[in-house]
């Protein structure tokens, strides 16, 4: 029997040798081929790369040369390379889709197989529902290696010298900025120390391990002990992590605190508009915090709101004027770059938004505190059988009443179970990308969010 291959929020991934076999990438990167004929490339062009995960570079051949069979031209990324690059080459080289193996900040044990659309971002929902309609069983037929229409470039490099036009490198060379950036055994390994100097850059988890160190390669508070420890002892100014395939990020100030990604989303909402002087709307998904939309009111740009998924991001840079657009997980877009998540970018413009402004990293902070209140955010990952009988509970009973002392004053169901209360939210949610539930807040302080959390899952017995 045929595995059902489904894509989630972020692309289709699978365990390896489970479900995430050589049969069913044949019959993936076929499908692929057709639906890109379906839409009327005669010969497509696919620009493909994968990251450092176990058999990364021999699963992206199999991909190569299985589109190359059906006819299909392939620019294969040589070595590991960040997701983002393979974004800016798809759209950069005029490809038709862009294809990336990763599983992105899952476990070690997962990979997976994102799609980009032609214009750089992810493939929209309507275009991998295509796809799934192109999958048939596999069939050692089709299964024929190509090497033909196969070429091999340094897309890594070709990104990187694209970055160096996009920021003013000489004189974040020569400012006092020093950093420590954690690839996470990653593919954005070595990419800051290339932009700035490697007397600038920290370099953890630098190297190529694809058990990650036998946690998540995902940027946040509890995968970074090390982050948080050595930007203070160090006397550096910030620390930047980025996941698996670097196109998240985390963030951490010079005192050796988290800056939450909603934090990372208000100070570029501010840097690009007060400092940078531009506009455009405010794209949050579903997850994100309340904060957007006082800052979006006190200046007069709209604030949008989708579910959870950077998909639904990314088609509202091609729609309209977008000033920052991101997920709550780190995944975050800008005006004057790619209609993608990229933490390499991000993390530019953040060092950039710190020599210009010449304030510590907390000190911006709390002037977003002092404007527009405080926030603070708090998620867990639950992994339990009672997973669709509490979605069931929740949608019979149309959310929980009370959650640790406050009243719900109402429910949104967009995407999930999102309780509204005076001051804070508690969002229950499946994951679209692994068999977990999460629980989400936000409340004025760390304390009361982890409340709020705490009581959702005792209400639950979970």
């Amino acid at each position: 029997m045929q595995e059902t291959i489904r894509f989630g929020t972020d692309g289709w991934r699978a365990v390896i040798a489970r479900d995430f076999t050589f049969a069913n990438l044949s019959r993936i990167a076929r499908a692929t081929a057709d639906w890109l004929k379906k839409m009327g490339h005669v010969s497509p062009t696919v620009v493909l790369g994968h990251d450092t995960r176990f058999m990364g570079a021999i699963f992206a051949s199999h991909v190569a040369s299985t589109l190359a069979a059906e006819g299909v031209r392939v620019t294969l990324a040589a070595g590991p390379t960040p997701t983002p690059a393979i974004s800016w080459a798809t759209e950069a080289y005029n490809a038709d889709a862009g294809v990336v193996i990763t599983a992105s900040h899952n476990p070690p044990e997962y990979n997976g197989y994102k799609i980009k659309a032609s214009f750089g971002g992810p493939a929209t929902p309507d275009m991998t529902a295509a796809v799934e309609r192109h999958l048939l069983p596999f069939d050692r037929s089709y299964a024929r290696p190509d090497g033909r229409n196969v070429r091999e470039a340094d897309l890594t490099s070709d990104y990187v010298q694209y970055l160096c036009t996009k920021f003013d490198l000489d004189g974040l060379r020569r400012s006092n900025l020093r950093i420590a950036h954690d690839a996470m055994f990653g593919s954005g390994q070595g990419i800051f120390s290339k932009l700035l100097t490697s007397n600038q850059v920290v370099e953890l988890r630098s190297t190529v391990n694809p058990g990650f160190g036998g946690a998540p390669p995902e940027p946040i508070e509890r995968n970074l002990a090390h982050l948080l420890a050595v930007v203070p002892d160090q006397n550096l100014d910030a620390g930047i992590a980025n996941d698996g395939d670097a196109d998240r990020i985390g963030v951490v100030d010079e005192r050796g605190q988290m800056v939450t990604s909603h934090l990372v989303m208000a100070l570029l909402a501010r840097h690009l508009h007060k400092d940078c002087g531009l506009s455009g709307a405010i794209v949050r998904t579903f997850a994100v915090t309340a904060m957007l939309e006082r800052m979006g009111r006190a200046w007069a740009l709209p604030v949008e709101t989708w579910p959870i998924g950077f998909k639904y991001v990314a088609p509202r840079f091609l729609e309209t004027e977008v000033l920052v657009g991101g997920e709550e997980s780190g995944g975050i877009a800008v005006a004057g770059h790619l209609c993608d998540r990229d933490g390499l970018y991000v993390g530019m413009l953040l060092l950039e938004m710190l020599h210009n402004r010449g304030l510590p990293l907390s000190a911006l902070v709390q002037e977003l505190f002092d404007e527009f209140g405080p926030h603070a955010y708090y998620r867990e990952d639950v992994r339990t059988p009672r997973q669709l009988e509490i979605v069931q509970e929740l949608k019979g009973g149309g959310g929980l009443r009370q959650i640790a002392g406050r009243q719900v004053k109402a429910v949104d169901t967009l995407d999930g179970f999102k309780h509204l209360m005076s001051d804070g939210w508690l969002l229950v949610r499946p994951s679209g990308t692994e068999p977990v539930l999460r629980v989400y807040a936000e409340a004025p302080t760390r304390s009361e969010a982890e409340e709020l959390v705490h009581d959702t899952r005792a209400q639950f017995g979970i």
